[in-house]
């Protein structure tokens, strides 16, 4: 139990510093999405491959096994992450809420049904309930500047929301990944496998779409910086909770970030939130209690 409680902790942590990161690259809007997501990347893989040899890390010459598995998880990862930032201009931002918080229930239910490895419980399914609900309420008024506009181009809405989706399942499958990696490899080294592959995507994309490259401000460099190690430290504290705790339990309690992100918005963007935003706020919020009560 106290294992469990201390992975739950991690992934509450992961994602408090997720949503920061999450601010922090709001606030840089002047770069081409490409652009942002590169740079971070390559930040990333810089101080993650520094950490490798600081700590003098095991990075390559693993069994056939594990090499496969830190490969294809850090593909999947890398093209979940760039399927979703591709996905959230074409869509609501409502309907990418509900779409990537579908993650953790794809991993419950792949966990559960097809690789019977975990079981499921009245705590699990309190917690996917009120979690759900709390998502609902959440999204259902979710309205900004962007999404007053009727989307009219029914195509690209449609890719958008497919998109999310797939982004959604890829990250069920990559927490799932997890698990099979060798517990002897670092968490940093399984990061940093999956940072290798996310300074890719970024960089065909941009020149197949032609996009100019920016030189970015003082300020946007340091909050790009600034936003790269949160996200490492989320990303590290994220992996660390999957492989110690259960995973249909540990991807639940993500659903945290939703509050995170939205005590950001209202502290930090003095955003306005009607009553049923708050009430399900506090209902996602104590969707954790039945995981982590005694």
């Amino acid at each position: 139990m106290q294992i469990q409680n201390a992975a739950i902790i991690k992934q509450i942590v992961s994602s408090l510093l997720a949503a920061v990161a999450s601010m922090l690259l709001k606030i840089v809007s002047q770069l081409d999405f490409n652009q942002t997501l590169y740079l971070r990347a390559v930040i990333g893989l810089i101080i993650l491959s520094s950490a490798a040899i600081y700590f003098k890390l095991q990075v390559y010459n693993f069994d056939k096994q594990t090499m496969n598995n830190l490969i294809n998880r850090g593909a999947i990862a890398g093209f979940g992450a760039f399927m979703y930032f591709k996905g959230l201009s074409l869509v609501l931002v409502s309907e990418s809420i509900l779409l990537n918080r579908m993650s953790p229930i794809w991993t419950s239910i792949i966990c559960i049904t097809v690789q019977k490895k975990e079981q499921f419980n009245s705590r699990l399914l309190i917690n996917m309930t009120l979690s759900g609900i709390g998502i609902f309420l959440i999204a259902k008024n979710k309205t900004n500047n962007n999404e007053s506009q009727i989307t009219v181009d029914t195509y690209s809405h449609w890719v958008g929301i497919t998109l999310i989706l797939l982004a959604s399942i890829t990250q069920a499958i990559v927490n799932i990944l997890v698990k099979s990696v060798n517990q002897e490899v670092d968490s940093i080294v399984i990061t940093l496998y999956q940072g290798f592959f996310a300074t890719n995507l970024p960089v065909f994309n941009s020149l197949f779409e032609e996009t100019q490259f920016n030189l970015p401000s003082v300020n946007e460099s340091i909050l790009i910086t600034t936003a790269s190690i949160i996200s490492l430290l989320a990303g590290v504290l994220q992996v660390q909770s999957m492989r110690e705790g259960k995973l249909s339990i540990v991807s639940n309690v993500s659903q945290i970030q939703l509050f995170f992100g939205y005590l950001i918005d209202f502290f930090v963007f003095s955003v306005k939130f009607n009553q049923q935003q708050i009430i399900g706020n506090i209902i996602l919020l104590s969707s954790i209690i039945p995981l982590i009560w005694k």
